[in-house]
């Protein structure tokens, strides 16, 4: 108890320069928190907008159709397919089909990917509907419409109420073309989608390209994100039976899997790096007043205090800036966390949208307070703190009356 009271009345002698260190603990800690809660809403962003405008959280195929993606690996019986999805519960689902054609407008033509998509159901799948740049989405029924990517109609220097002729080799084999009114232009959402993406009504699809009611696709958009393992064992099982593959979002976009899977430890360890700088303070601080102390440990040493105590007592006096840190660090960085969960973070004037594994990104940063967040940044500052105060207290533990006594002359 004494030893205890001995910490913390000299952890006072010099309150501005306790003080500052304290706030520089603090802050160090805030801005752990701060950014371990930026990454972690800043990946969850990625995730949500590579499945929601895109992928979905799973796909079902014929077996092989990834590989090439060819018109003629389908999926002969859709209706069946959704039917045993739908009963499952585990989410919405959406049939697809894919082909490559050439997009015209008078003079301008491009490569094009066109997307056949049931429009009731794609909505409750992916969130194409609200990232148009003009115009609106397709409805359910209405043919002869096509929504184009950002920078397809840029080269074709169209947009919506202009036309565009759609020209592709059909699966029969014959030459498939028809005259489409552009109904909407999306927003950046990947770099491959923006510069050949076309949507088009389902039957449209059908008719353009002669797939009598095959489909090569079916996407699914969880209820629940998190029970995506389990949500996809239970599909491969129902989906088994009909010979067709399952496939999460996290095989279908590796790079993106790889990415989050490193992000953890990246994250600790670029916390760890800020708070290691932040501890020079710590080491700077115990090392003066030790300084400043010399002669009065000396009488210490000389009265029978042992090196032990007169290292607790140092320790002490870092564990007491540590605990006050981590309240007003803690307490900063969750609220400032907090804020930026709630209202975001817009860096659309740091440069605008970014892209990463080809899927652009929102500028508008949100961060995701978890507890995580908080514990494990006061880990490392606690770690970093005992480490940092291991010099000080081999310097406590080798002053002596006599090398006490010669400083002070």
């Amino acid at each position: 108890m004494t030893i205890l009271r001995i910490a913390w009345r000299n952890l006072w002698r010099n309150p501005r320069r306790t003080g500052i260190t304290i706030f520089s603990m603090s802050f160090g800690l805030t801005m752990m928190i701060v950014t371990y809660a930026l990454m972690d809403g800043m990946y969850g962003q990625m995730v949500q907008f590579a499945t929601i405008l895109g992928t979905g959280h799973i796909q079902i195929h014929k077996p092989g159709y990834l590989d090439d993606r060819s018109l003629y690996e389908t999926i002969d019986d859709p209706a069946k397919v959704l039917r045993v999805v739908d009963a499952a519960g585990e989410g919405h689902a959406a049939p697809r089909t894919y082909a490559t054609a050439l997009v015209s407008s008078g003079p301008q033509s491009a490569g094009g990917y066109i997307w056949g998509i049931d429009p009731l159901r794609e909505r409750q799948v992916t969130d194409f509907q609200h990232h148009l740049a003009s115009g609106a989405f397709l409805s359910e029924g209405e043919k002869g419409k096509v929504v184009l990517g950002h920078n397809l109609a840029r080269t074709l220097s169209v947009g919506p109420g202009d036309e565009v002729v759609l020209l592709a080799q059909a699966a029969d084999g014959s030459l498939g073309n028809a005259v489409f009114r552009i109904s909407g232009v999306l927003q950046s959402i990947g770099e491959t989608f923006d510069r050949t993406g076309v949507l088009m009504e389902s039957d449209d699809m059908d008719e353009l390209m002669a797939l009598h009611g095959r489909i090569h696709e079916v996407a699914v958009r969880l209820t629940r994100p998190d029970r995506l393992t389990e949500a996809l064992t239970r599909y491969k099982t129902l989906m088994a039976p009909m010979g067709l593959e399952v496939k999460s979002w996290r095989e279908l976009l590796p790079e993106l899997s790889e990415v989050l899977k490193l992000s953890s430890t990246s994250t600790t360890i670029v916390l760890f790096i800020i708070f290691a700088v932040a501890s020079l303070g710590i080491v700077n601080t115990q090392l003066m007043s030790l300084f400043e102390r010399t002669r009065e440990i000396g009488v210490m040493r000389a009265l029978g205090l042992g090196p032990i105590p007169v290292a607790v007592i140092v320790f002490l006096e870092t564990i007491f800036m540590a605990l006050i840190s981590a309240i007003a660090g803690g307490a900063g960085g969750a609220l400032w966390s907090w804020y930026l969960e709630v209202h975001g973070w817009d860096i659309s004037n740091l440069g605008g949208s970014f892209a990463y594994a080809g899927v652009t990104f929102d500028p508008h940063l949100r961060a995701s307070l978890t507890p995580p967040a908080v514990i494990q940044s006061i880990e490392i500052m606690l770690v970093v703190c005992v480490l940092a105060t291991l010099f000080p207290l081999f310097k406590a533990t080798r002053i002596t009356p006599a090398s006490a006594v010669g400083r002070g002359h």
